[in-house]
């Protein structure tokens, strides 16, 4: 009885050892993969958030009131008028329908 009990002990241990073995080195090709996609993420996310700048800086220059003015007055002709040429229109009291 005791001699199986020990065949049977060393036969797990023979199997085992491969296995855990086998077992170590697929998680270290996981973790070689895992850490490549991170960097890969990483890298990415920091080119995202550089070309993010670049449009910020770039939608703020779009939006200043001197280059619409000057898109204004050079690419439509508009020209800035005097105060004094400003005609208000007193549609009366809100509410009142006229």
């Amino acid at each position: 009885m005791r001699g199986s009990i020990e065949k049977w002990l060393l036969v797990s241990l023979i199997v085992l050892v491969p296995a855990l073995f086998l077992a170590n080195v697929w998680q270290s090709y996981r973790y070689t993969q895992i850490r490549r996609e991170v960097v890969a993420v990483h890298e990415e996310q920091l080119r995202v958030i550089e070309e993010n700048k670049r449009l910020i800086v770039g939608i703020s220059g779009l939006r200043s009131p001197a280059r619409i003015r000057l898109l204004a007055q050079d690419e439509l002709g508009l020209q800035p008028i005097d105060a004094d040429d400003v005609r208000r229109i007193d549609t009366g009291e809100a509410g009142d329908g006229w």
